[in-house]
């Protein structure tokens, strides 16, 4: 099995990108970049926060993920013609929010590098169907669904001190989901908590600043704690979630995926980003299943998509400090309702694909609770746990749901 499969290649790719473009392609890749750019910064903020990282540290992280994104999806959409779409991995981010503060700076990049190598040797290796058939997909996606569930509560908790506000989100989010299908409800919801915030007078004011952001070396320090607490967990997110999303967009369109290809520039971007605060640049599942929707038009021309996101999405990192200003103009329970309901989907789809069969259905469950519970045992995060007692409960309850699974990519 060769390690980076044979595409069309970069010149190919080169040559046909300006012939290819239409509005359909170039408007929603420009659209997918910008709005999951600037609607996933307080992601990173909050999880940021968590461990009282200073301002220059947040700013490295987000030129960092997102430039390392940007570049992911130009080099893989134009090498392979395919719409597949670099980024970083918000399940991934969020799973880390709950552990950062037990580690030093040093330490959590460290453990960030430990994600990169597992997804690069995983790459190398071709290993990737072997682990999705050991550790249940159901199993996996419960974590992440259990993960991503405290913060997506948020949406209801902040009602209590800023219920004008969030009414005003979930009304923006509504109308777009029922009337404005082709507007994604974060935008809605983004739009109508900023209008509110203004009637409101509880907008701060933005700062207009459009200097580069810059990143900050660190080097890493290693801690087996850190190691599992958040490298395991990482690594196993940015190969089973995001990239089995995106391996997964592209057989529904009729495409064969590059799955050694997507696995090892998951695994090389998880090991540059570390040294400069990312946590990875990775494939992203769900900025790549709309660059590979009906919406953008033709399915070979969808690839145009997919490169005009990425230079999208790397300019909203590259000015961070005003993206990031505009953003903390807004009351945090604003912010709350953004970061909860663009998680909804993601939460929605965990619960679907671990309860939505039948099977795993205890395995499932244990890992959900664990992952939501946010517990930590001997400084290993509720991440890694889950996935363990998971698996195992699965094997002891569940064996003939075990040794009868699929792999995706079957």
């Amino acid at each position: 099995m060769a390690i980076w499969e044979k595409g069309p290649g970069f010149g190919e790719g080169l040559r046909s990108f300006w012939g290819d473009q239409n509005f359909a392609n170039v408007s929603n890749g420009i659209i997918d970049g910008l709005v999951f750019g600037i609607i996933a910064i307080p992601l990173i903020q909050k999880a940021c926060s968590v461990a009282n990282l200073p301002p220059e540290i947040v700013e490295s992280w987000l030129v960092t993920v997102y430039v390392g994104g940007g570049i992911i999806s130009c080099i893989m959409a134009l090498y392979y013609k395919l719409p597949i779409v670099g980024a970083w991995s918000i399940p991934g981010a969020m799973a880390l929010a709950q552990v950062l503060g037990n580690f030093t700076l040093p330490e959590m990049v460290g453990g960030f590098l430990v994600a990169g190598l597992i997804d690069l040797l995983l790459g190398l290796t071709g290993t990737v169907r072997t682990l999705v058939r050991k550790i249940p997909g159901a199993v996996m996606m419960a974590m992440v669904a259990g993960t991503l569930f405290g913060w997506g509560s948020k949406c209801v908790t902040s009602f209590k001190t800023a219920p004008v506000i969030c009414a005003f989100g979930v009304i923006g989010f509504v109308i777009c989901k029922k009337f404005l299908k082709r507007v994604p409800a974060v935008v809605g919801t983004l739009v109508a908590v900023f209008a509110a915030s203004i009637v409101m007078g509880k907008l701060a004011p933005i700062p207009f600043d459009f200097s580069i952001a810059k990143p900050v070396f660190v080097m890493p320090a290693f801690n087996i704690k850190a190691a599992l607490s958040i490298g395991v967990p990482l690594g196993l997110l940015v190969v089973c979630a995001e990239n089995m999303q995106a391996i997964g967009v592209q057989i529904e369109i009729g495409k064969k995926p590059p799955v050694n290809a997507i696995t090892v520039i998951s695994g090389i971007g998880g090991i540059i980003a570390p040294f400069f605060c990312g946590h990875n640049c990775n494939i992203a599942g769900p900025m790549t299943a709309w660059a590979g929707s009906d919406d953008c038009g033709e399915v070979d021309k969808r690839y145009v998509a997919a490169v005009w996101c990425g230079i999208a999405f790397a300019l909203t990192g590259i000015f961070a400090k005003f993206t990031m200003g505009l953003l903390a103009a807004i009351p945090a329970e604003a912010l709350n309702m953004v970061v909860s309901l663009t998680l909804i989907g993601m939460i929605i789809g965990g619960l679907q694909e671990s309860f939505g069969s039948g099977k795993f259905k205890f395995g499932s469950f244990v890992s959900f609770i664990t992952a939501a519970s946010g517990v930590t045992f001997f400084g290993i995060g509720s991440a890694f746990w889950a996935l363990f007692a998971g698996t195992v409960i699965t094997l002891l309850l569940e064996k003939k749901d075990y040794d009868s699974m699929v792999s995706p990519l079957d």
